[in-house]
């Protein structure tokens, strides 16, 4: 009986497809490593994607005998389902091209796609995979710095602009202004700096607490 059990655990992290009544009968820890199995795969499949590890074409057959459904994660963009290939052990995201006949007196609900839209993956080995997260994230990190950098400057010169015209403001109204009245019209000629350097900083902020937030997690 534990004999069997173990073989069972083998399965799972053999990746062997499961049909759907076999799903029902497996015990909870495969599930969950099943359902883990393909989070992870999920992530790699939408973390290479956006480093440009994948090509797109449009396809008229799809031979999903060859392929098991990730049914354990959501649509990518609210239309690709990820699918494992078992031969190569890659992953693609498929949708389903079907004639948009939507509104039509004539409607149809059971059209079947004329094509495929296939985003393939690029199979890669786990080492391989570690180390494109690693320069993708060095890359992104570097051209974040970057902005934040530019950010910091710009913010610099506003707030040189915002006080020489306040002192500007100072020097023209102080012939015909005093005190307070001398306050508000420096105040109010300056306006635009001032609130474009407040309003500046406030958002550096925002954007350094998330750059920190960001090199954290790397």
């Amino acid at each position: 009986m534990e004999q069997n059990q173990f073989e069972g655990l083998e399965e799972v992290e053999m990746v062997e497809v499961k049909k759907e009544e076999e799903v029902s009968s497996l015990k909870e820890y495969e599930k969950l490593l099943i359902a883990e199995r393909d989070r992870e795969d999920y992530v790699k499949a939408i973390t290479l994607i956006k480093f440009g590890c994948f090509s797109q074409k449009e396809v008229t057959e799809v031979d999903f005998s060859k392929l098991e459904k990730l049914t354990n994660t959501k649509k990518y963009k609210g239309l690709y389902t990820l699918y494992r290939d078992l031969d190569k052990m890659q992953l693609l995201f498929i949708a389903e091209l079907v004639e948009d006949n939507k509104g039509a007196e004539d409607e149809r609900k059971d059209l079947k796609p004329y094509a495929y839209d296939v985003i393939y993956i690029e199979a890669m080995d786990d080492e391989t995979y570690r180390a494109v997260v690693h320069a993708g994230r060095n890359n992104v990190s570097t051209a974040l710095s970057k902005l934040v950098i530019v950010a910091d400057i710009a913010e610099i010169l506003i707030t040189v602009l915002a006080v020489i015209a306040l002192i500007g403001s100072a020097i023209v109204g102080s012939t015909s202004y005093t005190g307070f009245s001398l306050v508000v019209y420096m105040l109010i000629n300056s306006a635009t700096f001032i609130v474009g350097a407040t309003l500046g900083a406030a958002l550096l902020v925002l954007m350094h607490i998330r750059f920190n937030k960001y090199k954290d997690q790397q």
